[in-house]
């Protein structure tokens, strides 16, 4: 049960203005003082091949995971999808360690992940501890800071932006942790990081600005292929589930992008079809390339990523493979306002206050 404790009274507010990491903040180029912005859209990694070299890049850990925005105001604690919506109920213990930190305000941009103990991150695992309603090995990896008490960071370079993110991360509690970087050759980052079987690597402009939507001021390449695509239906052979059949996005037109039928446990299988069932249709929703007599037709609103080793000359996936299912892409519009309470009484999202 999430602990209650009062919020930072009047008398103590003057002493969050002597933070190391406000004071930090306070020195470097372009750093504004604005008003709290509530939730901002993320900036997002353009898809390269390789990484890019040269002094002006840094490169970073490509997560798997989901991004997460944290916000830290007034006392309480709310965690953002990419698309905004509020998961704090959901990512429990990271919203607990989040009261801890330093500030009075932030917004903080990273990814929750499952850590293996190899040092992986897994998003099968992820998504099926969001299903069971666990949060007890999720990680936060903070790599970017967007607002703090009281100053946009946005216009200051990625450098120094990172530079007062790792001081107020300096102790923080244990599932949040700074995302580090390496100013390197870019090929030689990305063939290390595929060497260890790690998803791949994000490359950012070293005096880059924070600039929402997808952009050349980062870049992403990794070293296994996947998307995300729709469930454009389900195939049944003698009566049982026998994988799913994708549509991709080609030109705003949706196209068959292929069968999907490995990487699926019997959780998988009961969840999927249970989100697919009310939304099964008479006709598919594209242009049907051949016939599919085994197949169930639904509306394509269910999102899943999947894995796989190519695409064929007409644009199917070979051999895919399941990762799991995107309801952080598939649910309500983001909320207007940051602020605004959510969850049941006595979780993060209503009672999330530092002492």
């Amino acid at each position: 049960m999430a602990r209650q404790v009062k919020p930072l009274p009047p008398s103590k507010r003057q002493y969050v203005r002597t933070f190391p990491a406000l004071l930090l903040a306070k020195q470097i180029l372009n750093a504004k003082p604005a008003p709290f912005p509530g939730f901002i859209d993320p900036c997002l990694a353009t898809l390269h091949q390789r990484s890019p070299s040269g002094r002006e890049w840094v490169h970073e850990i490509k997560y798997d995971g989901y991004r997460v925005q944290m916000h830290v105001r007034q006392g309480k604690v709310q965690l953002f999808t990419r698309r905004g919506h509020d998961w704090t109920n959901r990512f429990e213990n990271i919203a607990l360690a989040a009261w801890d930190l330093k500030t009075y305000a932030a917004i903080v941009d990273g990814e929750v992940i499952v850590p293996t103990p190899e040092g992986h991150s897994d998003f099968h695992a992820l998504e099926q501890d969001l299903g069971a309603g666990r949060s007890d090995r999720f990680v936060f990896y903070a790599f970017d800071l967007l607002h703090l008490d009281g100053l946009d960071l946005r216009n200051a370079t990625l450098l120094d932006r990172k530079q007062v993110l790792a001081e107020l991360l300096a102790d923080a509690p244990g599932p949040i942790r700074y995302s580090e970087h390496v100013e390197a050759d870019g090929a030689a980052v990305y063939e290390n990081a595929c060497r260890l079987e790690l998803e791949g690597v994000v490359s950012k402009r070293a005096d880059g600005r924070y600039r929402s939507g997808r952009n050349h001021e980062w870049f992403k390449a990794t070293c296994r292929h996947g998307d995300t695509f729709a469930v454009a239906g389900w195939a049944e052979k003698n009566g049982k589930f026998d994988g799913v059949y994708l549509a991709r996005n080609d030109e705003g037109e949706l196209v068959y992008g292929g069968k999907l039928e490995r990487g699926f446990d019997e959780a998988d299988t009961t969840r999927l079809l249970a989100l697919l069932e009310p939304l099964r249709t008479k006709q598919p929703p594209f242009t049907a390339p051949r016939r599919f007599p085994k197949a169930r037709w639904v509306k394509p609103v269910v999102l899943i990523d999947a894995e796989f080793r190519g695409r064929t000359g007409d644009g199917l996936l070979r051999h895919p493979s399941f990762k799991g299912i995107r309801q952080d892409l598939m649910d309500a519009p983001a909320p207007r306002r940051a602020t605004r309470a959510s969850g049941r009484r006595g979780r993060p999202g209503l009672s999330a206050r530092r002492s």
